[in-house]
């Protein structure tokens, strides 16, 4: 059979069927990613499930869903008649504040809520000792560790701490469940269901347990033999499909930045363009960091460089190296960059040696700007658009040069 990539009339009335299908009842009409917010852990996350946990919240159910949540979730004794107070970013004595602290007279229940960002040093270990400290001994303590999927966390976070000191919940099932229990609660007001329901749509589509495209694309290929053969070969195809996009945008993105600040970028990760989009397709990946970078200007004897960087979605900023092309850290500048830019919004702007990182520029968009060639989501796939590819590009590229300017400036 040729390698060349096909698909068949079946398969491809199965895709748009499929994606007709899973829209049927306006579930991509989702609120929060609308707005570009459903991964912001801090303005999303923390702040719904604290409303909703609240005895006094605006929902006017009392102490109905908190007592759902520790007794149906947390598996802990929740009486009807008990107080229950529900705080926010609650501060520690080493200034550390834990996402969301439930107390009752008998337990204290402190979550940490994980969507994307890092565990950090000793995290979960001082939470613990602060539950400890506010319990005084006289009431159960319980840690929760809320993530999309349930994973454990790190041994740096537990720090002296064992797995088994603290409770690991997943918003793909311990949370979807509570928030089906809710929303049976609170037929009698539709406006709060339809509300619950449309942050359970959020995290069905975070943790792909929804109704979702892929979902009925399989439900097809499982019942038709030879549109699962020409989905095999489909997907033996892939790759080299992929790594032609990767290596056009690498290509393009390249030529712009050229053209606007008259130095050719250079390849990490790989010898050129190409070598670094086969490859990270490939089994050898390794989970390597692949990109562009190219020097802006000088600061006593480092260099500002422009880095547009690939892990598993594209992002750009800014970073400093010092006299061996080794990326360093610059507390100073960086503090300085910000104050003038303010945050980035990719993962990576945590980072110290990112003077600020992005996915994309804030003020032209949104999530669904965000290009993740692993996933190869849909905007990885608008790079086929010759048109769309140049426009996607030409944002980066404005947007790195308002942040050259900006750095510049402040030096």
């Amino acid at each position: 059979m040729s390698n060349d990539l096909f698909m068949t009339d079946d398969l491809v009335e199965a895709v748009s069927q499929a994606r007709e299908k899973a829209n049927r009842h306006g579930e991509r009409f989702n609120i929060f990613t609308i707005l570009g917010v459903q991964r912001n852990e801090e303005q999303t996350h923390s702040r719904f499930l604290h409303e909703l946990l609240r005895q006094n919240g605006r929902h006017g159910d009392g102490n109905a869903f908190v007592r759902l949540f520790l007794e149906d979730i947390v598996g802990i004794r929740a009486p009807e008649g008990g107080r229950y107070r529900v705080s926010r970013e609650l501060a520690t004595e080493e200034k550390r504040r834990i996402d969301i602290v439930i107390e009752s007279p008998e337990a204290i229940v402190g979550i940490e809520i994980k969507i994307d960002a890092a565990d950090q040093d000793k995290q979960l270990h001082a939470y613990d000792e602060e539950l400890h400290r506010r319990a005084g001994g006289q009431k159960q303590v319980v840690l929760v560790y809320l993530t999309l999927d349930g994973v454990v966390p790190s041994t740096s976070s537990l720090h002296t701490l064992s797995q088994d000191d603290v409770s690991c919940f997943s918003f793909a099932d311990d949370v979807s469940l509570w928030l089906d229990r809710c929303i049976e609660r609170s037929q009698h007001k539709p406006t709060l269901a339809h509300a619950i329901q449309q942050y359970q749509q959020l995290i069905r589509n975070l943790t792909g347990k929804g109704n979702t495209m892929n979902d009925l694309v399989a439900d097809e290929l499982n019942n038709d033999v030879e549109k699962f053969r020409a989905a095999l070969e489909v997907e033996k195809t892939l790759p080299k499909a992929k790594a032609s996009v990767q290596k056009m945008f690498w290509k393009d993105l390249g030529s712009a930045l050229e053209s606007r600040f008259g130095w050719t970028p250079s390849v990490y990760g790989g010898k050129n363009a190409a070598a670094i989009s086969s490859g990270y397709y490939s089994k050898n990946r390794n989970n390597k960091h692949i990109g562009i970078k190219m020097p802006i200007f000088k600061v006593a004897n480092e260099t500002v460089c422009i880095y547009v960087n690939l892990y598993h979605a594209v992002h750009y900023g800014l970073r400093v190296e010092d006299d061996k092309d080794s990326v360093v850290a610059s507390p100073d500048l960086r503090g300085r960059v910000r104050q003038e830019v303010g945050t980035g919004n990719a993962v990576a702007d945590g980072d110290a040696d990112w003077l600020v990182c992005y996915y994309y520029n804030p003020d032209e968009g949104d999530d669904e700007k965000m290009i993740n060639f692993y996933a190869f989501n849909g905007s990885a796939a608008d790079l086929l658009d010759e048109e769309m590819r140049h426009k996607r590009i030409a944002d980066m590229v404005s947007h790195l040069a308002e942040l050259a300017d900006t750095a510049e400036a402040v030096c």
